[in-house]
């Protein structure tokens, strides 16, 4: 299960685990733009096709596959939740039988589907490249292109967005760790375990990001 956390790198090695690194960084760039541009049908094609791939050739679990789509599946209620809350306050006042009233209120808004199409595409493709590129492999594309564009050896934006792409999922790291901490001292699900536990993750994530930061600077001295 230790795998199946939010975009975590993946060590079962595959044929995909082997692309070059610098590759790897433009295809996930050109992909990704792509799939915010691909009509909703392709995009209903190729979605479970990635999710089959991913099993079948990569080895990706379900756990897996639904920790990385979590940010989907929450806007994804997120939104029909609100079309709902829109569609009280739209037909508070109409003349409607209780379960037509009902029917209507609980009918989805079809003209979000083309966003959540393209955002669950994305996500897909963004979860392929992550789990199968360690963070040392993203520094070593970043670095490669740098070290081409700039034509030098110090490579400080290379370290930087290296730090940038190893926080995503650190953070579902971080909010696990800390929720069990609260889950073990006997909190409850509520407002208030968000209230409380949002700035720790925050604070959490600063002090990781700091020490981060001092340990590629001593390793450039």
């Amino acid at each position: 299960m230790e795998n199946a956390r939010f975009f975590h790198y993946k060590t079962t090695k595959t044929i995909f685990h082997k692309i070059n690194p610098v590759i790897k960084i433009f295809l996930i760039i050109f992909l990704t733009i792509i799939s915010f541009y691909a009509p909703v049908k392709i995009c209903g094609i190729v979605f479970p096709i990635l999710i089959l791939f991913s099993i079948i050739f990569l080895k990706f679990t379900i756990f897996e596959i639904i920790s990385d789509l979590k940010p989907t599946i929450a806007y994804t209620i997120l939104l029909y939740a609100a079309t709902i809350i829109l569609n009280i306050v739209i037909l508070k006042n109409a003349e409607l039988y209780f379960f037509d009233f009902l029917k209507k209120i609980f009918t989805p808004n079809t003209t979000y589907l083309p966003l959540l199409a393209h955002l669950a595409l994305s996500m897909e493709i963004t979860s392929i490249f992550y789990r199968t590129t360690s963070i040392s492999q993203f520094n070593e594309g970043f670095s490669s292109i740098e070290r081409f564009i700039l034509r030098k050896e110090n490579t400080t934006i290379s370290d930087t967005l290296s730090l940038t792409i190893s926080f995503i999922p650190r953070i579902s790291t971080f909010w696990n760790r800390i929720e069990r901490a609260w889950k073990s001292r006997g909190g409850k699900e509520n407002l208030r375990k968000i209230t409380t536990l949002i700035p720790r993750l925050f604070h959490v994530s600063m002090s990781e990001g700091y020490n981060k930061s001092l340990a590629i600077e001593n390793r450039q001295i």
